[in-house]
C-alpha cells in the first residue's frame, strides 16, 4: 500500500469517529481533494484503491450504511459522483480553452479526466453497490447516467443504452416524475436506433407514448390529439404523479454535495421522440407514416435548417417509398406542393412518382444511391406457388431461355413495381398479366400476385380475369388484369368477377388504351359505362361457356372411344 493511500485511509477512518454533523462535510472535502489530485501525485491505480477504499468506509460501513447513518452514506456517494464530474468536466473545458491536443501528456491532469480511468471508477463503484442498490437507488441513478454519458461520447451507444436500461423508473422506494422517466427512455431510444437496434428501440418508445402526455409543452396540441386518439384504450396506470416536475435525484439529501439533475426543455425532449419516431418507421418499413412524421418537423423552426432539410430529404425518399395508393398520392401531393423540394437530388424521382409515370431501370438505380441500407434490405423469398413451367421465359421467338423473378427482391424494388404496375393502370384500360410482367420485369405469376395484393389492399382499382381453359393444364398467371376508368378512381366499387364495378352514373368517355405493352389482351370500349362493362361481363361468359363446351365434347369423345373398345 502507498503511502498516499494509507493516508488517505486513515483520514477516513479518522473522520469516522466524528459525530453526524461534522462527517458528511470531512467526507466531501477528503473525495474533492483526491480527486484533483494530479497525475504527478497520483497513479491511476492508486486513485482507483482510493476510491475503492472511499466506498468501504464512507458508503458501505455499519455505521453510515444503516439507520439514521444511510443518509451520510447516501451524501458521501452522491460526492463522489458529483466531484468526479465536476473534476473531468473543468479538466476538459479548460483544455479546450487552452486549444491543446487531447493526446498531449500533461503531468498536471487529474488522473479522473482520463475518459478510461473514470469509467473504470464508475463501474467500479456500480458493481459495490449492487448488494445495496435499494439503500442507494437514486445514488445508483445518478452514477448510472454519468456513465451513461461517458459510453456515448464514445460511441458505444449500446452499451450506454444498457447501463441506462438498469435505472429503476417504476420503484416503489422513490418518486420519480414523467419528465424524468421521458428523458430516460427517449435518450434510450436515441442511443438504440444508433446502435442500429430499432426492434428495441419501438419497444421504449411505446413506453414514452405513454407519458409523453403527461408532460405539459411536450408535444404540439394537435399532434397530442392524434397521438392520444392512436393510443386510445392504453393503460397508464401508476401514473398519477405530478406532470413536468423535476426529477432530482437525492430527494434525501441537503448541502452542497446535493445534485439535481437537469433535465431538458419538454419541448426539445417531444421534438427527440417525433425524430425517433419517424426513425423508427423509417427503420420498420413503415414509410409512409415515416414520411408524414419527417414532413413535420421539416417545418419546426427550433431545429437548425440543414437539420431540416434532411428530414425533408428524408420525407420525400420515405414516401417515395410507400405503398402505392391514395395515401402515398396525398403524401406526395403535399411535398410537391413544398417550394423546398425542388432543391432535392429526389425531386425529378418524386416529380415523376406524383405524376403516375413509369420508372425506368436507370432511374431507379439513381435513386437507389441515395438510400439507406435498411431501405434496400433484400426481402424474405416469397412462399407463394410458382408453376414449374413458369420459372424461365424466352427471351425472343426461339431464343436462348433467360430465368425471370417472380417477386421483388428488395425494398425498392418492391416499391418501384407497384408504382409501375400503378402507373399502367394510367396508361392501360387492360392489360395481359404476361404483359404487366414484362412491363414490371417478373413472371406472369408475380406480376398477378403484386396486382391482387394490391386490389385487395384497396390500393387498385380492378380485377383478374383468368383466362385459359383447366382443361389444357394452362399455367397461372395466363390472365387479363382490368382496371376501373382511372378518371373515376376511387368513385367506384369493384367486387369479384368484374359485376357492379361501377357504381352510378360515370363520366369519362370510355375510350381508354387496350394495348401498348407485349401481350395485352385488350378489350373494345364503347357507350356508356354500363354497356361497357355488361359487353365485357358477355364476354367471360361466353369465353367460360366455351370452355365447358370443349370439356363435353372432350368428355363425349372418350366415353365413345371406351365403347368401341
Amino acid at each position: 500500500m502507498t503511502s498516499t493511500l494509507k493516508s488517505f485511509t486513515a483520514q477516513l477512518q479518522h473522520v469516522a469517529s466524528q459525530p453526524n454533523n461534522a462527517r458528511l462535510a470531512a467526507y466531501d472535502t477528503l473525495i474533492s481533494d483526491l480527486l484533483q489530485q494530479p497525475s504527478s501525485k497520483l497513479s491511476r491505480h492508486e486513485l482507483l484503491e482510493a476510491t475503492s477504499a472511499y466506498l468501504r468506509h464512507a458508503v458501505f460501513s455499519e455505521q453510515n450504511s444503516t439507520g439514521g447513518g444511510l443518509v451520510i452514506g447516501r451524501q458521501a456517494l452522491t460526492a463522489l459522483e458529483h466531484h468526479a464530474g465536476r473534476v473531468a468536466e473543468g479538466y476538459a473545458s479548460q483544455q479546450r480553452d487552452k486549444d491543446r491536443m487531447q493526446d498531449v501528456e500533461d503531468e498536471n491532469m487529474p488522473p479522473i479526466a482520463d475518459s478510461d480511468t473514470r469509467r473504470q471508477m464508475l463501474e467500479n463503484a456500480l458493481e459495490q453497490l449492487q448488494p445495496r442498490v435499494l439503500s442507494f437507488e437514486e445514488q445508483a441513478s445518478s452514477l448510472r447516467m454519468q456513465l451513461a454519458s461517458l459510453l456515448e461520447a464514445e460511441e458505444d451507444w449500446n452499451e450506454a443504452a444498457r447501463v441506462l436500461l438498469a435505472i429503476p423508473l417504476d420503484s416503489g422506494h422513490r418518486n420519480v416524475s414523467d419528465h424524468f422517466k421521458l428523458s430516460i427512455y427517449v435518450r434510450i431510444v436515441r442511443l438504440l436506433l444508433e446502435g442500429d437496434d430499432p426492434v428495441a428501440a419501438d419497444m421504449y418508445l411505446k413506453r414514452a407514448s405513454m407519458i409523453i402526455h403527461n408532460v405539459p409543452g411536450a408535444l404540439p396540441s394537435q399532434y397530442q390529439l392524434q397521438q392520444e386518439q392512436q393510443g386510445a384504450g392504453s393503460s397508464n396506470a401508476g401514473e398519477g404523479r405530478g406532470a413536468g416536475e423535476d426529477a432530482q435525484v437525492g430527494s434525501a439529501s441537503a448541502g452542497p454535495s446535493s445534485t439535481r439533475h437537469r433535465l431538458e426543455d419538454p419541448k426539445v425532449l417531444g421534438l427527440q421522440y417525433r425524430l425517433s419516431q419517424a426513425r423508427v418507421y423509417d427503420s420498420q418499413r413503415r414509410f409512409a407514416e415515416a414520411a408524414i412524421r419527417y414532413h413535420e418537423l421539416s417545418y419546426v423552426a427550433e431545429i437548425d435548417e440543414d437539420d431540416r432539410a434532411r428530414m425533408l430529404s428524408a420525407a420525400v425518399t420515405a414516401s417515395i417509398l410507400s405503398p402505392a395508393g391514395p395515401q402515398r398520392a396525398r403524401t406526395l401531393a403535399t411535398l410537391m406542393r413544398d417550394d423546398r423540394t425542388p432543391s432535392l437530388p429526389q425531386y425529378t424521382i418524386l416529380s415523376k412518382v406524383f405524376l403516375d409515370r413509369v420508372i425506368r431501370p436507370d432511374e431507379i438505380a439513381s435513386f437507389e444511391k441515395l438510400l439507406s441500407p435498411h431501405q434496400i434490405a433484400k426481402l424474405a423469398p416469397s412462399s407463394g406457388p410458382v408453376s414449374v413451367s413458369s420459372s424461365t421465359t424466352a427471351v425472343a421467338d426461339g431464343g436462348p431461355h433467360k430465368a425471370v423473378r417472380h417477386a421483388p427482391s428488395t425494398v425498392l424494388d418492391r416499391a418501384m413495381i407497384e408504382h409501375n404496375v400503378l402507373s399502367a393502370s394510367r396508361l392501360y384500360d387492360n392489360i395481359t398479366l404476361a404483359g404487366l410482367g414484362a412491363l414490371v420485369d417478373l413472371s406472369p405469376e408475380g406480376a398477378e400476385d403484386i396486382a391482387r395484393k394490391m386490389i385487395m389492399q384497396g390500393r387498385l382499382k380492378g380485377w383478374i380475369d383468368q383466362v385459359g381453359s383447366p382443361a389444357s393444364g394452362e399455367a397461372r398467371g395466363g390472365g387479363v388484369l382490368f382496371f376501373v376508368d382511372q378518371d373515376r378512381r376511387g368513385e367506384g366499387e369493384t367486387t369479384a368477377g368484374g359485376l357492379e364495378a361501377t357504381k352510378g352514373e360515370g363520366g369519362g368517355d370510355g375510350s381508354g388504351a387496350s394495348g401498348g405493352a407485349a401481350g395485352e389482351g385488350g378489350v373494345n370500349s364503347g357507350g356508356d359505362v354500363e354497356t361497357k362493362w355488361t359487353r365485357r361481363w358477355d364476354q367471360q361468359i361466353a369465353q367460360v361457356t366455351g370452355w365447358l363446351e370443349d370439356v363435353c365434347l372432350r368428355i363425349n369423345k372418350a366415353s365413345a372411344t371406351g365403347v368401341a373398345v
